[in-house]
């Protein structure tokens, strides 16, 4: 618990501090970040990366499943996933006959392995997954069960649009086995929301999430963006005010990335509407003090959780994880597969990604291949500053003599360099301190834990570093 938000705000409001929580930088899903993966792998390399997991750490590895599905009703302006407008029924049913087929082949390769997997998670994302019709989302649930105990997973969570969802959508999930639902709630300012293309009163939330449907699931995450066209603190506060009210077991706060060069739809977006580049480390740190004042748990950077949620209790056992999901429970030892396209793979010491173009994934489908566009295998000096940075992000310190143990180094040797630039850079300000072997960041540095991340990053010097589009 951070006592000196206050204070904090005030520091914030500095120039110079306001200008270092603005630089641009990765937020390290991944390291290293997608941008830097080769093109050079495929479907092959993928199967051969899957036998190398499960001979290094058996069949009984912990796994999570991200599964795909990118159609949404309608187009959010400020949306940087990678999404396709349709309410073409014909349409959305040929992808998921596909996507079953994905799902298959990945079924079918693990029992040429011999192994039964051990999924312990599966988020479904998007798009927006409650955009599939009962019996498209039956048929994919259908799928999954047949290699996996969908009742025997810790969670099965799914994203859901609360414009085009109703309470007895809410109770058919629920008996389909999801046990927590996702909101992309953004703002709750009717001109933000108008300004976005997204209007989703918070009465209309609200009538969702009576207390009957609440007791079905095991928790509501909801998803906030600040640096919204019309948003201004007062605004922001309001909606944060809103959030409390309605009270969501997770939150998660995210920074709007405008870049209309990757997202042409974006475009849409008044750039003179956007609020002043220097409110937004105010607004950020005004709002995590907002809900830490409320019984959340501040979870990594932009996350947070009721007390007694399974992240909030990560946490507190310091095993919290980080993935291309964002953070979970399982921390280094569990591995994620993605399904459909542009989905996002980490396991073993391989990153993989599946093809943007619906086309490509399609003809991949068809020859019985993974729909592989590029990846990545991890040196050990690249899973060492992996491991470094998620430490960071994920503990908010870093123990020398543990990481020693563990990666047989010696660190202060191995990262001498970057020990110096910490204690140029970010110990004078009291962002970091240096003691008992440790690297602790301080409440104060928790804000600008990814500049701190970037002294072990050793790509970060040698590119401009650019959001990855198709």
């Amino acid at each position: 618990m951070i006592n000196n938000i206050s204070s904090i705000v005030d520091q914030m409001a500095a120039p110079p501090n306001r200008g270092r929580f603005n630089e641009k930088g990765p937020y390290y899903t991944s390291y290293p970040t997608l941008g830097l993966w080769s093109n050079e792998y495929d479907n092959n390399a993928y199967i051969k990366s899957l036998e190398e997991l499960f001979c290094e750490y058996g069949e009984n590895v912990p796994l999570a499943l991200y599964v795909h599905i990118p159609f949404c009703a309608k187009l959010c302006w400020y949306c940087i996933c990678n999404i396709q407008v349709s309410n073409n029924r014909n349409r959305i049913q040929e992808f998921t006959d596909y996507l079953t087929r994905e799902i298959e082949h990945l079924g079918d390769c693990l029992n040429k392995l011999s192994v039964k997997p051990n999924v312990e998670d599966i988020h479904l994302g998007g798009g927006t997954p409650s955009h599939l019709d009962t019996a498209q989302f039956a048929q994919l649930m259908d799928k999954l069960s047949e290699f996996i105990d969908l009742s025997s997973l810790e969670e099965l969570s799914m994203e859901i649009d609360p414009r085009t969802t109703n309470q007895n959508d809410l109770r058919y999930y629920a008996d389909m086995g999801v046990t927590r639902i996702s909101f992309g709630i953004q703002d709750f300012d009717y001109f933000v929301q108008k300004s976005i293309n997204r209007v989703q009163p918070p009465e209309m939330v609200a009538e969702l999430l009576t207390p009957d449907i609440r007791a079905r699931f095991n928790g509501v995450n909801f998803d906030l963006l600040y640096g919204l066209p019309r948003q201004t603190r007062d605004t922001f506060r309001r909606t944060a005010e809103l959030v409390n009210q309605l009270s969501p077991e997770r939150i998660t706060l995210l920074k709007y990335a405008h870049v209309p060069e990757v997202r042409k739809h974006m475009k849409l977006i008044k750039e003179d509407a956007l609020p002043p580049d220097d409110d937004l480390p105010l607004m950020f740190a005004e709002t995590v003090g907002t809900f830490l004042e409320n019984d959340y748990e501040w979870i990594g950077i932009d996350n947070f959780a009721k007390k007694g949620d399974k992240l909030a209790d990560a946490v507190e056992r310091k095993s919290l994880g980080r993935d291309f999901n964002g953070w979970n429970t399982g921390g280094s030892s569990r591995h994620l597969l993605g399904l459909g396209p542009t989905t996002t793979s980490a396991f073993g010491n391989y990153y993989y990604q599946s093809t943007y173009n619906n086309n490509e994934y399609y003809k991949a489908i068809d020859k019985i291949e993974f729909p592989i566009l590029r990846g990545f295998r991890l040196s050990n000096d690249d899973m060492i500053r992996r491991d470094v940075i998620f430490d960071i992000l994920c503990k908010q310190e870093v123990d020398m003599k543990e990481f020693n143990l563990n990666h047989d180094i010696d660190f202060s040797k191995y990262f001498s360099t970057e020990l110096d630039s910490l204690q140029k850079h970010f110990a004078p300000d009291g962002m970091v301190n240096l003691e008992d072997n440790k690297i602790l960041i301080s409440d104060w540095g928790r804000f600008f834990s990814r500049n701190i991340c970037r002294v072990f990053d050793k790509f970060w010097n040698n590119k401009d570093y650019k959001i990855t589009g198709p």
